[in-house]
């Protein structure tokens, strides 16, 4: 129960700071926010605080910040359609760029109060489904104590070990809390990496730094996880798999769980992961989405005038309405997975 409700925390604080980040630009910008949610659908909790009403809503799936002629077309002086082009596209972008931000700020805090990685154990970390670990009964937490018979001195002799015996037969002896026993496993060629692998992730030994380091460390892992998603976000579209790969907040959640279980910097390196998650996918030049809205503005600066903001509207809300209902159908997906109903 205790890494269920981390997960809760986890991704709800994705959120909240997606839409604080909106907020802050909004306000500052001068525009008039007569919302700030989290959550959709009946309020749970409300209060108004000034022009804000602030609520926590029944159905966990996102959030919203609504402003001022955002979708009606509104255009006072307090109007977000008022504003200009540039300060527009400051308070699109703020949501995504506080997901970001947030992935370096836990990254940092990593670095500096748990450390950075700077050797292997020869302990088994996370394990991956389907391959040789998993299917021995590896658990995480299994430290390995010898290979075919000889000791084992370091998680670099482990990993140097698997990778140069692609399709050769490994006994490994395994230390479990007080017991030890042995396991065989035969490493796999992996033909992307070129070596063999038996499908899991060492723990890692893990070093204190300062705080200078520790910063340097979360914008240069941040940096890594923008690196390596969009490229991968670029190929599952082309390829047609990107909906078929997308998971709902079930399965966030239960993945956020999982590594809650393992130990905390596992927890708060995926928590980071799937912060940079959001913030990408939000980029996406969907209708509803900050992507979308952003495409819309970059047309505005193009053609020299705006869209009729009530067509626009019109696209927003028919992209929001598809948009959760792919959030409930995912939802449901996930869960049928988690309960082995699902292929």
């Amino acid at each position: 129960m205790p890494n269920v409700l981390a997960a809760i925390a986890a991704f709800g604080a994705m959120i909240f700071f997606h839409e604080l980040g909106h907020f802050f630009v909004a306000k500052r910008a001068g525009v008039r926010v007569h919302a700030f949610a989290m959550g959709f659908g009946p309020k749970i909790l409300g209060w108004r605080r000034g022009e804000t009403s602030y609520s926590l809503n029944l159905l966990p799936f996102g959030g919203y910040v609504r402003m001022e002629g955002e979708d009606d077309g509104a255009d006072g002086a307090g109007s977000f359609r008022a504003k200009s082009i540039g300060a527009r596209m400051g308070i699109i972008v703020a949501g995504p760029l506080m997901n970001l931000l947030s992935a370096v700020f836990i990254l940092t805090l990593v670095a500096a109060l748990l450390g950075e990685p700077t050797r292997f154990s020869a302990r088994v970390g996370t394990l991956e489904a389907g391959w040789p670990a998993a299917e021995a009964g590896l658990k995480s937490g299994d430290e390995i104590v010898a290979i075919n018979g000889e000791p084992v001195t370091s998680g670099e002799q482990v990993i140097e070990t698997i990778h140069q015996s692609a399709g050769k037969p490994l006994t490994l002896k395994i230390r479990r809390s007080q017991q030890e026993f042995e396991v065989t496993v035969t490493p796999r060629l992996d033909a992307k990496q070129g070596f063999g692998r038996i499908g899991f992730q060492p723990q890692a030994i893990l070093t204190r730094v300062g705080p200078v380091e520790a910063l340097m460390f979360g914008f240069e892992r941040t940096w890594v996880y923008v690196t390596s998603l969009v490229p991968a976000v670029r190929n599952l579209i082309r390829e047609g798999r990107f909906f078929e790969s997308l998971g709902g907040p079930v399965a966030a959640g239960s993945v956020l769980a999982q590594t809650a279980a393992i130990g905390l910097y596992e927890f708060l390196h995926v928590a980071a992961f799937l912060s940079v998650m959001i913030g990408i996918f939000n980029l996406l030049p969907v209708p509803a989405l900050d992507g979308g809205r952003l495409a819309f503005l970059i047309v505005e600066r193009l053609r020299g005038r705006p869209i009729d903001p009530r067509q626009e509207g019109l696209i927003h809300t028919v992209g929001f309405a598809l948009l959760l209902l792919l959030i409930v159908g995912l939802t449901f997906r996930d869960i049928m997975r988690l309960l082995g109903l699902h292929g």
